[in-house]
């Protein structure tokens, strides 16, 4: 068996790591930063947005700011939940793939809203656009 392709194999796999956050009254907004800084890429995977057991009977929006550092100031936020106890408790996400840092804000409502998903990691590919290697 030839130990190094197996372990350059585990090198060039994706990492992952459970996050998650909690958005309510007195902690509004919450921004992901990566974990972990170098030569990997990062992507948070959101998968489930839910309201808490203490959640009232009202509309929480929870939403995605735009990076502050945005020059278009145009750019609005995103609303991608609207929760509400007795109607939809929770929204399970496929597919939505952000890059770090991203900011969730809870807009409406006094929560708690419970965020969760994954960090996910790769290393970055060491080609350029022509095709040749660079050296790290």
């Amino acid at each position: 068996m030839n130990l190094s392709s197996t372990s350059s194999a585990a090198e060039k796999a994706p990492r992952a790591m459970l996050w998650g956050c909690e958005l309510n009254q007195e902690k509004r907004t919450w921004t992901v930063k990566a974990q972990q800084e170098g030569k990997q890429d990062c992507k948070l995977l959101l998968s489930t947005i839910c309201l808490g057991e203490k959640a009232k009977e009202e509309v929480n929006l929870v939403e995605i700011l735009p990076p502050a550092s945005q020059e278009d100031k145009k750019t609005k936020p995103i609303t991608i939940a609207s929760l509400r106890a007795s109607v939809l408790p929770m929204v399970t996400l496929m597919g939505l793939e952000l890059s770090p840092p991203v900011t969730f804000q809870l807009r409406a409502g006094s929560g708690p809203v419970f965020l969760s998903g994954q960090e996910r990691y790769k290393k970055k590919s060491g080609k350029r656009r022509g095709g040749s290697e660079t050296q790290s």
